[in-house]
């Protein structure tokens, strides 16, 4: 998620009420809405409230697969998934109140409130024993997600939030939102090719192959966020998106250079996940986070 400008130029609603919850700020944005930062009104709990941008809500097949993906995604209980604590829609009162910047009918759903921020907030400022824990906390969640349906499809530094102040952890966030905003059974292939992050996205989700979506599809986008977390910069960058879909789909990564020491074995995993076809990359997250387990 980007940030958003606090400044008076911004409008700033006051409180907004939303089913259970009080919205005070909007704290992100992204390609499919606004996140605000807010409270449970009767247990002043904090939380995050992900609104869905009216352009998806207005869509009947999206407002369907999101609520399927919610229920998919209430049911994740891990350490390093962003817990779920309610769904619901935007009501005519709560859109006026907000100005415009709520839709009636967009859903929203609200999560834990993380207050450190993302992984995007890090980079560059990283090394090896930070790379470690991001990755094995990362997979291990992929992990527990794929073992149950789950695939997250917009995997990339922005919905890694991290967790803790003496020690850092990770929570991934917005499981499941892309392909489910992006997918509706009704429509078939090339659906999902909507949704997503160009700069991660896996071949077979760029060409908008629903049914090869997979584990795999997960494992490419790490494998874009962990090459640009040790070298900087992204393994495909482009100034258009043709072009850089075109190098997605059939030029192998340039060369591996990362800003700090890692093991000489990093960047054969990487490439790994990288692979173009799904066949060629790790089958499960379980899988990469062994090989991962077994570099020097």
């Amino acid at each position: 998620m980007l940030p958003v400008d606090p400044s008076p130029a911004t409008p700033q609603a006051a409180a907004i009420a939303l089913g259970p919850f009080v919205l005070q700020r909007p704290i992100g944005a992204g390609g499919m809405g606004e996140v605000w930062q807010g409270v449970h009104a009767e247990e002043h709990v904090p939380v995050a409230v992900k609104v869905i941008g009216a352009s998806w809500a207005r869509h009947d097949g999206h407002r369907r697969a999101f609520q399927r993906e919610v229920r998919a995604v209430a049911g994740l209980a891990h350490p390093g998934i962003v817990a779920v604590v309610d769904d619901g829609v935007v009501d005519a009162t709560a859109a006026l109140r907000s100005g415009g910047r709520l839709a009636e009918g967009s859903p929203y759903l609200a999560m834990e409130y993380l207050p450190r921020g993302s992984l995007e907030g890090l980079l560059p400022a990283l090394d090896w024993p930070l790379v470690q824990v991001i990755v094995r906390g990362t997979l291990a969640a992929l992990a527990h997600a794929h073992a149950r349906g789950v695939i997250h499809c917009d995997l990339k530094p922005g919905n890694v939030l991290l967790s803790g102040w003496s020690e850092v952890a990770i929570k991934l966030t917005d499981f499941g939102v892309a392909h489910a905003l992006g997918l509706d059974e009704e429509e078939g292939e090339g659906a999902a090719s909507s949704a997503g992050t160009p700069a991660y996205m896996a071949p077979e989700q760029l060409l908008g192959r629903t049914r090869d979506l997979g584990p795999w599809t997960d494992l490419y986008a790490l494998g874009c966020t962990v090459w640009e977390m040790c070298a900087g910069a992204l393994p495909f960058m482009a100034p258009d998106l043709p072009r850089l879909a075109a190098m997605h789909l059939y030029e192998a990564p340039g060369p591996f250079r990362p800003v700090f020491e890692v093991p000489r074995e990093i960047e054969g995993w990487l490439r790994r996940l990288l692979a173009k076809r799904p066949r060629g990359r790790f089958a499960r997250a379980a899988d990469a986070l062994a090989a991962f387990r077994r570099l020097p």
